[in-house]
């Protein structure tokens, strides 16, 4: 509704159809640069992603939080949000 009228009901064709080739690939170019930003191991599967990181010291846990940190940047800049639930 607009100035007080009101447009009829449409159909609307947008988004990527379920159990496309399309919607996968255009995620995996969506998230490319994931790696670029964690600075670390990173594993992604589907719409999964794990950082890996081997703790031996005060500075490992660092490099974990700042790479944790950055992950969360790198989400909220492209409204992707992890569910940090699952």
């Amino acid at each position: 509704m607009l100035n007080g009228q009101c447009s009829d009901w449409r159909d609307v064709f947008s988004g990527i159809p379920q159990r496309s080739v399309l919607g996968p690939l255009l995620f995996l170019i969506h998230i490319n640069d994931i790696d670029e930003y964690v600075g670390g191991k990173i594993l992604k599967f589907a719409d999964d992603t794990k950082i890996c990181h081997k703790i031996r010291s005060d500075d490992d846990i660092t490099n974990l939080e700042s790479g944790l940190c950055n992950l969360v940047s790198w989400s909220k800049e492209r409204q992707m949000l992890y569910n940090v639930e699952k």
